[in-house]
């Protein structure tokens, strides 16, 4: 059920930023092929006010939600490496990596950041909560690619950064083989493009596009893997 709560919030938010009415279908079919698994609608009406919740948590900062939840569920595949990184962790993580951005932000009015195995986002989390202690606002500053092989955590990760407001390109792929099965990004992304718009003048940095090749050239920050 944790899953397939996870599975129809992205496809709801995702829907606002497919780049076609062919992709919109694909994820409003998926949605439905979710709710038609529950006979008891109840249970699928349960949903919205518990993603709510996780809406009005997230987006206050200073919390992996999904994340912690998912470890407390026990939904994680351990076997396959996944285990839910304490945000204090993340948060002293984050601290180390960035430093002061103050002097990137001043050249650059922002600071781009990728993270090759995002999990649920909480690294990625943090360092949103480092930009806003040091004064800058995550939505204008900060650009982030996310990639994870996991279907859960992708939709995780997703839904944590676009309810944190975080601009990003959030991808199911494996960061090794360079494989990208899926990706989308978050509305946020729009607000970055209005003021950055000159890193989308070439076509393949087209918000829109499915390829999601923006950081293929440009020197990012890797943050740590979990």
């Amino acid at each position: 059920m944790f899953r397939d709560m996870m599975e129809m919030g992205y496809c709801a938010w995702a829907k606002l930023m497919a780049p076609t009415q062919e992709r919109k279908d694909e994820l409003e079919a998926r949605y439905m092929q979710i709710v038609g698994r529950y006979p008891k609608k109840d249970t699928i009406r349960g949903f919205k006010p518990l993603l709510d919740l996780a809406w009005e948590t997230v987006e206050a900062g200073g919390i992996d939600f999904l994340g912690e939840v998912s470890g407390q569920l026990e939904v994680l595949d351990v076997g396959k490496g996944q285990f839910f990184t304490p945000f204090s962790l993340s948060k002293m993580m984050a601290q180390m990596m960035l430093g002061d951005v103050s002097q990137e932000i001043t050249e650059k009015g922002y600071v781009l950041l990728g993270e090759p195995a995002s999990g649920s986002g909480g690294m990625i989390l943090a360092a949103a909560d480092e930009l806003t202690r040091q004064g800058y606002q995550p939505w204008f500053h900060m650009l982030v690619e996310a990639t994870d092989v996991s279907s859960l955590c992708f939709h995780m990760c997703y839904l944590q950064l676009t309810w944190r407001a975080i601009p990003a390109g959030v991808i199911r792929g494996n960061s090794l083989s360079g494989e990208r099965f899926e990706s989308a990004w978050t509305p946020t992304a729009l607000m970055f493009k209005s003021r950055h718009g000159h890193l989308f003048d070439r076509p393949e940095y087209d918000l829109r596009s499915e390829q999601l090749s923006l950081f293929e050239d440009l020197q990012a920050m890797v943050m740590p893997t979990r």
